[in-house]
């Protein structure tokens, strides 16, 4: 007995070692570059700038349209003017109301005033178009509100004089002067990019704080899970030792009995500093070596098939593959973790105390690499949850699964480069979780 307390501090001494190695690297990988969440912050918000700039040059070219079409609307209106002035016969009276009413059409407001500048109020509606008019101010009211008018619209437009040529004395003498400012329509454009800068802000603040939530939640559901994911994967060792030490009691005075059940408490024992070596390779780049897919598999299954008996469920645990030999690089750690992950996945779907869960590993149809297919008779997964039960936190049981399936995917996709997902579920029936690897070539028989 003192020789396996020996092993379990060397082991976990190794882990340790392991992990100081493995949070060196991955501290030298973090401070190299931006954290991936920067990262997105700093494309959203570029994004949003590339928009807001983008709507604002738009806008400014939709004003500046629409400015030049109203100033070609009111010197049209100052040339109807100048000829209905400088006409030596009677002037056509249709072409000038005729471009009258194309005027008022245009929506620009337009104020026609003497030779002295003064706004006419008697004729009211004959000299000022797109005006408002209040019916119920008198004469000198009304012409405050005029000049008031024109004045706004001088500071944006210089007014347009009006000339008459005197034949006598070879003179261009002013008649009138045309005032004229912005339309409804164009007044509403132009305050548009203000409104789109207030709203590109808002949008920007939604979305950094929308994010930032996110984020925070995604944080939380992997530390939760990662809590619920130690506890899960602590739990068959620790069921087990229970089970050892009681049976160390009861065959105490059988020296055989005793000297195999501490051989199975060092398995656990080594299994414990196992699970505490693939948690501190989290993060870190895992060294990857050729293995043979079939032993790894078969080690993994051998483990479960004597502590099954332990957990107070008859299920049946089967390896089977179509006899090739496959070799594949692997960090023989984190795989057996996956299939680890898998097989108890697999164990707490079966709700009844009888089941079966199979792994069946057989070369692709096209011979480039080799699946690996775990299945189940348990409750099975419904279709539109099939991509959820990767999504960290997301469980639907008090105990266990919160992060497993998260980190078996990523294990795959981004350590080994395959990929894992769920093939086929029936509800009430059962599911196969299926694992596709690269093959070394190199090594094949």
């Amino acid at each position: 007995m003192p020789t396996l307390a020996k092993q379990g501090r060397s082991g976990a001494a190794m882990a340790r070692s392991n992990g100081h190695r493995s949070r060196g690297r991955n501290t030298g990988l973090s401070n190299s570059r931006l954290p991936r969440s920067a990262n997105i912050k700093l494309a959203l918000l570029a994004i949003s700038v590339f928009v807001v700039i983008g709507t604002l040059f738009y806008a400014h070219s939709l004003v500046e349209q629409l400015r030049d079409r109203e100033y070609h609307v009111v010197q049209l209106f100052s040339d109807a003017v100048k000829y209905y002035n400088n006409s030596q016969q009677t002037p056509d009276d249709s072409l000038y109301r005729m471009i009258t009413r194309y005027a008022m059409s245009s929506e620009v407001p337009i104020i026609l005033t003497d030779n002295h500048d003064a706004p006419n109020v008697k004729h009211f509606r004959e000299t000022n178009w797109n005006v408002p008019y209040d019916s119920t101010l008198d004469s000198a009211h009304q012409m405050r509100v005029l000049r008031e008018q024109m004045r706004e619209m001088d500071r944006a437009y210089p007014r347009i004089a009006i000339y008459y040529h005197d034949p006598a004395s070879n003179k261009d003498i002013i008649t009138n002067y045309i005032h004229y400012g912005n339309s409804l329509v164009l007044g509403k454009i132009e305050s548009l990019p203000y409104i789109q800068l207030l709203l590109g802000a808002v949008v920007v603040i939604i979305g950094y704080l929308s994010f930032s939530y996110l984020k925070r939640s995604e944080q939380s559901n992997i530390w939760v899970g990662m809590a619920k994911e130690t506890a899960h994967q602590l739990g068959t060792p620790l069921s087990s030792l229970l089970g050892w030490a009681e049976m160390l009691r009861l065959s105490a005075r059988d020296p055989i009995e005793v000297d195999k059940i501490a051989s199975e408490i060092d398995r656990d024992i080594e299994r414990l500093n196992r699970i505490a070596t693939r948690f501190s390779k989290i993060g870190s780049i895992p060294d990857l070596k050729v293995q043979n897919v079939v032993e790894v598999a078969a080690d993994v299954m051998n483990y479960f098939k004597g502590r099954m008996p332990q957990l107070r469920k008859n299920i049946l645990l089967t390896l089977d593959h179509d006899g090739g030999t496959y070799f594949v690089r692997m960090n023989r750690e984190l795989f057996e973790w996956v299939l680890e992950n898998l097989i108890k996945n697999a164990y707490e779907a079966i709700e009844g105390s009888e089941g079966s869960i199979a792994v069946y590993i057989h070369g692709s149809p096209r011979g480039e690499g080799v699946i690996i297919d775990v299945t189940d008779t348990g409750k099975g997964i419904l279709l539109r949850k099939k991509n959820d039960v990767f999504r960290p936190g997301y469980s639907t049981k008090k105990r266990g699964w919160g992060l497993g399936l998260s980190l078996a995917r990523r294990i795959i996709q981004e350590y080994h480069h395959g990929r894992l997902f769920v093939k086929e579920s029936t509800p009430g029936k059962g599911t196969t979780f299926r694992i596709r690897m690269n093959q070394n070539r190199d090594l094949q028989d």
